[in-house]
């Protein structure tokens, strides 16, 4: 939709966007944990699992976001305009500006069985009555540190909501903060470790995207203390012959890397 993207229209994912997504629909992966920086469309890719299985294998959804401010922005600004524009996902909607009882914000339903609930982290009813086949749980280094009250550890508390599932689908996603407390680096740990290899353009050396090979020119004073930094000068040094990556590379780069795994296969897939 135009007003949740700079880009409307028919969706077109980078390469680190297709793994997640299909390890969403891979009937071997029960969990799907994603420790992320910002900006990389991973409230997209939220939209899409929602969208398929709306659409494709309809199922109870429950998305749970930091706060209930969260889920409602969420509900309205993402979910709404996606149920709106895209036509298969309309024909099952129904009127969303309706006083329809099956649309309200926090929870929508359609005509082929399926729906959607939305949940805030930092309510500690909002779990209760509520069954899903799939729960995604977003910004969890967001959460409050406490649990949600006297009612426990909102992650234990979604996931127990999927528990009478065969076929449940867990999904965990946020950017990390403190290293060592983060939940979403604790869940990572646990999975079969995923990360996105490139090659080199010159050399083809594959290789994982580190911060310590991205180099920039800077002016330094007499003392070694850095002056100014010139960010127009930054470029990656290739791990494997030295080669000099320019921005411009990147694009092709992304599209033709792939996930590793660092870990042995246990059902839960981490990126």
């Amino acid at each position: 939709s135009a007003e949740t993207s700079a880009e409307s229209g028919k969706f077109r994912a980078f390469g680190y966007q297709r793994g997640i997504m299909d390890a969403v629909t891979d009937p071997a992966v029960k969990q799907v944990s994603v420790m992320k920086s910002a900006r990389v469309g991973y409230t997209k890719i939220l939209d899409h699992v929602v969208g398929y299985f709306i659409h494709q294998d309809p199922s109870p959804i429950l998305i749970v976001q930091p706060r209930v401010e969260d889920a409602e922005d969420y509900s309205r600004a993402e979910i709404a305009p996606m149920l709106r524009d895209t036509p298969v996902l309309a024909e099952i909607t129904g009127d969303l500006k309706a006083k329809d009882a099956n649309q309200r914000i926090l929870k929508r339903t359609f005509r082929n069985g399926s729906s959607v609930s939305f949940v805030g982290a930092n309510s500690p009813g909002g779990f209760r009555r509520i069954t899903a086949r799939i729960v995604a749980f977003d910004e969890v280094d967001g959460y409050p540190p406490d649990g949600a009250g006297v009612e426990g550890d909102q992650i234990a508390l979604g996931t127990k909501r999927t528990e009478t599932f065969w076929n449940r689908k867990i999904i965990l996603g946020s950017t990390p903060t403190v290293k060592g407390v983060s939940r979403i680096e604790k869940a990572w740990q646990e999975s079969d470790q995923r990360r996105f290899n490139v090659c080199c353009p010159h050399c083809g050396h594959e290789q994982v995207l580190k911060w310590q090979n991205l180099h920039w020119r800077k002016d330094t004073d007499g003392a070694g203390k850095t002056v100014r930094h010139y960010p127009d000068t930054a470029h990656f040094v290739c791990e494997g012959r030295g080669c000099i990556i320019e921005e411009h590379d990147k694009p092709r780069m992304i599209d033709g890397g792939r996930w590793i795994a660092e870990a042995e296969s246990n059902g839960h897939a981490g990126f």
